[in-house]
């Protein structure tokens, strides 16, 4: 993939997952029956935090290795609560790739 095209495609990636991780958060809240609210405060805090932590690393930091740690890690984050789905541990995969591939690139040799 060339450099604007990956670059592109891991923005959108991360804005994607970071839309699904807030909405998951709102319809949790709206859906799910929690037992605790320890169990409430963990999928929030999870799923927000990790959103916000892909959109500092994604919108605010130079492609490079912290944006590429950030994204990774809020990805991974947000996606434990929704490891169940199939889908999200995939779309985490990729945009970890995608991120770390993009701060390569970015990285003098």
């Amino acid at each position: 993939m060339r450099g604007e095209g990956l670059a592109s495609a891991t923005r959108f990636l991360v804005l994607a997952l970071c839309v699904l991780y807030v909405a998951a958060a709102v319809g949790g809240l709206a859906v799910l029956d929690f037992d605790t609210t320890r169990d409430l405060v963990l999928w929030l805090v999870f799923l927000l935090v990790g959103s916000g932590l892909m959109l500092l690393g994604q919108l605010v930091l130079p492609p490079g290795a912290r944006s590429a740690v950030l994204v990774s890690l809020g990805a991974a984050l947000g996606g434990l609560p929704l490891f169940w789905t199939l889908l999200v541990p995939v779309a985490v995969a990729a945009v970890i790739a995608c991120s770390v591939a993009l701060a390569r690139r970015a990285t003098p040799a």
